[in-house]
């Protein structure tokens, strides 16, 4: 991979930590629901099944993140500053 390439591929993983964490943030009421006797786990189990998956995605974005800054580009392309673009 060139470093163009990881870098997009960095930039794509961010994108799915930040649209997971805006799904997480807008459901974040269930629990609070929960917490306080207004709700069961039981109505919400699906959504509940949901956050867990969007959870976990951000987990494997990280963790692909980490694994695409480990990675040596391609000779022939001149590399980034870490943090550049």
């Amino acid at each position: 991979m060139t470093q163009s390439e990881i870098n997009e591929a960095i930039n794509a993983q961010q994108s799915i930590i930040l649209d997971r964490e805006a799904r997480l943030t807008a459901t974040d009421y269930i629990a609070a629901k929960i917490a306080e006797g207004k709700a069961t786990k039981a109505e919400y189990a699906e959504k509940i099944a949901e956050r867990q998956h969007w959870r976990d995605d951000i987990n494997a974005a990280n963790a692909e993140i980490e694994r695409l800054k480990a990675l040596e580009p391609e000779p022939g392309e001149p590399t980034m500053p870490e943090g550049g673009e």
